[in-house]
């Protein structure tokens, strides 16, 4: 009796030791941009962001444990070659080559902002040719602006309040901003300007997918993304996604 306890007692100890290791490996930490409200930002240290809230509802459905650390996007994106998944990605061919990248997990606009009475017609990128455009100069808008930007100027920081307020002062023709109006309104806000004096222009430039992208040289990046798409196609299906980026929307 006295054995056959013993070797109950180990089997249990056994799968203690498993379970402990299980729980460990299905850790995971999701990065993202501490500077980009309503998508992703730090709130008093908190993390916060539609993409964020998305991101970890997906990530757990995936079985994951998730730690969130946000960051500035440059830094972001070097960590996700290192280790865990970034959020709120939009694709390029260029970034590719580095990272792996999900199904698509939410979208949204980059909307176009003018002076008031400065607006223009505008249906395609091209459009902007011989305009100075005030951008994030790290951020990808998508090919069809991309292939355009030898025909314009491009102004680029780090700071949307600072792009509004050139906007304000002259300075720029016109200013690209995203996840869409929110983003533009929230720059106003912290700049203390007035939206009266300005006009989105009706058509945005791009509506673009956010992925969550895992470095290619990240151990197991096959698996993760394979149980992310499928928490993905879970998420979607049931609309949850939906009521998450509604909790956002101006």
């Amino acid at each position: 009796m006295k054995i056959k306890m013993k070797i109950l007692a180990a089997i249990a100890v056994a799968a203690t030791v498993v379970s402990i290791s299980a729980a460990r490996a299905d850790s995971i930490v999701l990065y993202g941009n501490s500077e980009q409200p309503p998508k992703a930002w730090l709130d008093g240290g908190t993390p916060k962001g539609f993409v964020i809230d998305a991101s970890v509802e997906v990530l757990k459905r995936a079985g994951y444990d998730v730690t969130v650390t946000l960051l500035p996007f440059a830094r972001a994106m070097q960590k996700a070659t290192e280790d865990g998944v970034m959020a709120g990605v939009f694709f390029s061919a260029e970034r590719a080559k580095l990272y792996d990248y999900s199904a698509p997990l939410v979208f949204d606009e980059v909307v176009i902002a003018v002076a008031k009475g400065k607006d223009f017609p505008f249906d395609k990128a091209g459009d902007l040719a011989g305009k100075k455009i005030g951008l994030q100069g790290s951020f990808f808008y998508g090919d069809e602006f991309t292939a355009a930007v030898p025909q314009l100027t491009v102004d680029g920081d780090t700071s949307p309040s600072l792009r509004v307020k050139k906007l304000s002062a002259g300075r720029i023709d016109a200013a690209l901003f995203n996840p869409g109006k929110t983003a533009f309104v929230n720059s106003l806000k912290e700049a203390g300007l007035s939206a009266d004096d300005f006009t989105v222009l009706p058509k945005p430039l791009a509506k673009l997918s956010n992925h969550l992208i895992v470095g290619k040289n990240v151990a197991g990046g096959a698996e993760t993304l394979a149980r992310i798409n499928k928490a993905i196609a879970s998420a979607s299906a049931d609309g949850t996604l939906a009521k998450i980026m509604a909790k956002y929307e101006q």
